[in-house]
């Protein structure tokens, strides 16, 4: 058994295990943005009930990362270019307000240096394509939080679902290079210096930025197969579904799992 799997095998739940399993899934490029999702052959390859499964989906579907396709099937998300404005757009105004507030507080120094130090293990290399994006939007979920407005924090936090499936639909090739250290701590250095305009105008930089190159992304050619992008994590093995109507204990399959770790191919500035 690989460290991969017993990893996912830690998972307090079979329910969470599922989770962990399918979004993994996603973020691999095993499972693309747009196709849908089988779930007799997913049940049958992770050994457990559709029940179990279902709820597993209704989470990830809470989450945004799959919708249903209006025929009682889900699918995962796909964004078009005009969606991927539009996040942007809410994006940019979200996090303006709430630099601009940090940095005309008397603690703008203590909020700068909390930053750095969410920012700071986007420095650690070897990094996998699912760490970047936790920590890139750790970072943009703090700077929201730390205003101490948790409406605006909460209104932030209703678009995780959408930005993750914007970076992963982007995949690793072109998304990696664009979750950096240095493109992201110039938004703390400006909060620092206590000048409105000089953070509104560095935020709005950095959302412009990201928002030209993914919707770039979305109008170009979809990025490399899952075969070509890092692998597939394998499915969890030896769990036993206690929810299956049946009673049956379900077994799966257990396969080599490969951590999707992406150096950066494109070094932009994101």
């Amino acid at each position: 058994m690989t460290n991969g799997v017993q990893a996912i095998l830690g998972r307090s739940t079979l329910r969470e295990r599922c989770t962990a399993f399918v979004r993994d899934r996603i973020i691999s490029g095993a499972l693309r943005p747009g196709e849908h999702i089988v779930e007799a052959a997913l049940s049958e390859e992770l050994g457990v009930s559709r029940g179990t499964l279902r709820e597993s989906l209704r989470l990830l579907e809470a989450e945004g990362l799959v919708v249903g396709d209006g025929r009682g099937h889900l699918l995962v998300r796909e964004l078009s270019a005009q969606e991927i404005v539009e996040v942007f757009e809410v994006r940019e105004a979200l996090e303006v307000l709430a630099a601009t507030k940090l940095a005309l507080r008397a603690d703008r120094a203590d909020s700068a240096a909390e930053l750095r130090r969410v920012l700071e293990p986007l420095r650690r290399p070897g990094l996998s394509f699912g760490e970047q994006i936790a920590l890139d939007l750790a970072f943009h979920a703090a700077l929201c939080r730390l205003t101490g407005s948790a409406t605006l924090a909460t209104v932030w936090g209703r678009l995780i679902g959408q930005i993750e499936m914007i970076i992963i639909a982007a995949g690793p090739a072109r998304a990696s290079g664009r979750m950096r250290y240095d493109d992201h701590v110039a938004i703390a250095e400006a909060i620092g210096t206590g000048d409105p305009a000089h953070v509104a105008a560095t935020v709005s930089a950095h959302m412009g930025d990201f928002a030209r190159r993914y919707v770039d992304d979305a109008r170009a050619a979809p990025p490399p197969a899952a075969g070509e992008a890092p692998a597939a994590p394998s499915a969890p093995s030896g769990s036993t579904d206690s929810s299956d109507s049946s009673g049956s204990t379900d077994s799966s399959d257990s396969s080599a799992s490969t951590d999707s770790s992406a150096s950066p191919h494109d070094r932009e500035t994101g």
